[in-house]
């Protein structure tokens, strides 16, 4: 597996679809080979279906990772607009089957989407639209599954105030996605894809996904496939759970891992943009990667720190925290990280007490007790989904360097920078730093949705901020992590906004080690 090329087409160019996966790579010492990024578009400008499928007929690997949104539509931006017809998807579709045709012992690992519930937020008037069409999906699944017909009369005033086209693009956009997710279902079955996650995108318990999931489960079902596809809440982390599902296919080695909840009561909440309880989507994402789980903690390569969410759930774009409850539960979850970091098992942790960002309070226990570097792996960006297959994605890779007598220096600090950038994005970033950046743009009377041309401004502004932040809780601080020891004797962070909006940054960060 060292040194093989894995060919991979991203969901779309944002970090998390495509940095993230490269560094994961560079952990495992993996080359990633993609298309070359003008062809992933950017944002509203969709990526470029037919290039990207003859970059696939003319590019050689070993494994291909395939975002099929990027195929077929030009990423996840592009598959919410009717714009590409089904016919022409179809066609764009006829390259995976070539492509196997072409290298039939090359695996291929797919991904697409279950469209989620409304459009896509480019700019304020869209924002409004967005919160009807959810709305409307809410209405017409109590309608038509629930049965109460009580409500036709608010959908019809809720109808009527969704410009027509707005609403038919959606509709037009999710029957042919789901006829496309029918058509990967038999790639599957067919042997062309050796393994697909469907993954579905911003959700709730109420929607007309519950329809499409029926009719998928049923077809996977059918053909018994269920070990070849999964279907659950998530999106942009898939990238870097396919790459952790190959890795572990390569080696023969799928972890046992023990989920450690800090309240395992909570774990049956649903979390924000999700549509099922926590621990299903747990359930499903650790088994999509091959790992099985195990109750005893001693037997187990991987401990799963989870924090479940907050209830009421409380939203970091958004949000206060004045409804924060989770000091005393965090207290005692910091206490049970120190036992399990005693029995020296690697700790992944998944911060999933709020949406879109992380746990303050939970950070500062950590630096507290001094166990913000002896985790080995920590996420809590936007969606429960999202940061759950962060986090084990990134343990698990760990765990199979460790397994396979791979892990050393260089991989070490690869894993151990990774780490840091996780907590400068998701934490930082996302629960401090994002709401000063809106502030500042707001003031400008901008759109956090487009930061028009004070980007350089904000640019700064936001790599100032999380340099300081990373300095003050990571400099002279003691490491033993894996094979890399010493004290942080200097860091720096390079960050951007790369979509030219708040919603997310991408950062970098060097760092030296000085002997202790």
């Amino acid at each position: 597996m060292e040194n093989e090329k894995v060919l991979y087409i991203p969901l779309d160019d944002r970090p998390v679809n495509l940095t993230l996966v490269k560094d994961l790579g560079g952990i495992s010492n993996i080359d990633i080979i993609t298309p070359p990024k003008e062809m992933l578009g950017q944002f509203l400008k969709k990526g470029q279906c037919h290039e990207i499928s003859n970059w696939l007929k003319n590019t050689k690997g070993q494994v291909l990772l395939i975002s099929l949104d990027m195929l077929l539509y030009g990423g996840l931006i592009a598959s919410r607009s009717s714009e590409t017809s089904k016919e022409e998807a179809l066609e764009l579709l006829k390259a995976v089957r070539e492509f196997k045709e072409e290298n039939p012992k090359v695996r291929i690992y797919g991904f697409s989407n279950i469209m989620r519930l409304s459009i896509s937020i480019s700019g304020d008037e869209s924002e409004v639209w967005w919160r009807k069409i959810n709305k409307y999906n809410e209405l017409r699944y109590k309608i038509e599954i629930l049965g109460e017909i009580n409500l036709q009369g608010n959908l019809d005033k809720l109808i009527s105030e969704i410009p027509e086209n707005v609403l038919n693009n959606y509709l037009n956009s999710r029957k042919r996605n789901h006829m496309l997710n029918m058509e990967a279902i038999n790639l599957v079955k067919d042997e062309i894809l050796d393994f697909l996650i469907m993954s579905q995108e911003d959700c709730s318990p109420y929607g007309l996904h519950w329809i499409e999931h029926k009719i998928i489960n049923e077809e996977i079902n059918k053909y018994s496939l269920k070990d070849k596809i999964y279907v659950y809440p998530g999106a942009d982390e898939i990238g870097q759970i396919l790459l952790a599902r190959y890795i572990n296919d390569s080696t023969k080695f799928y972890p046992k891992v023990f989920v450690a909840y800090d309240n395992e009561v909570e774990s049956d909440n649903i979390p924000k943009f999700e549509d099922r309880p926590l621990k299903d989507n747990i359930n499903e994402h650790l088994k999509s990667l091959g790992a099985i789980i195990v109750d005893d903690i001693e037997s187990c390569d991987l401990v799963l720190a989870v924090t479940t969410p907050n209830m009421p759930y409380i939203d970091m774009a958004e949000d206060s925290m004045d409804n924060y409850n989770k000091k005393k539960i965090i207290d005692d979850f910091v206490s049970k990280l120190n036992e399990y970091y005693s029995k020296g098992k690697v700790i992944a942790l998944a911060d999933l007490s709020l949406a879109n960002g992380g746990d303050l309070y939970l950070i500062d226990r950590l630096r507290e007790d001094d166990l913000l570097l002896k985790i080995k792996a920590y996420s809590g960006w936007n969606t429960a989904g999202n940061a759950l297959g962060t986090a084990i994605a990134h343990g698990n890779i760990i765990c199979n360097l460790i397994n396979n007598g791979k892990l050393n220096l260089n991989s070490s600090i690869n894993s151990l920078r990774f780490l840091l950038e996780r907590y400068a994005d998701d934490l930082f970033y996302q629960s401090i730093v994002r709401r000063d950046t809106a502030k500042i743009v707001l003031e400008e009377n901008l759109s956090i949705f487009n930061m028009g041309n004070i980007n350089v401004r904000v640019n700064n502004y936001v790599e100032k901020a999380l340099d300081t932040l990373m300095k003050e809780y990571f400099i002279g601080r003691n490491i033993d992590y894996l094979e890399a020891k010493g004290m942080v004797s200097e860091i720096d962070v390079k960050a951007a906004l790369p979509w030219n909006r708040v919603f997310e940054t991408e950062c970098s960060i060097k760092l030296k080690l000085q002997e202790v």
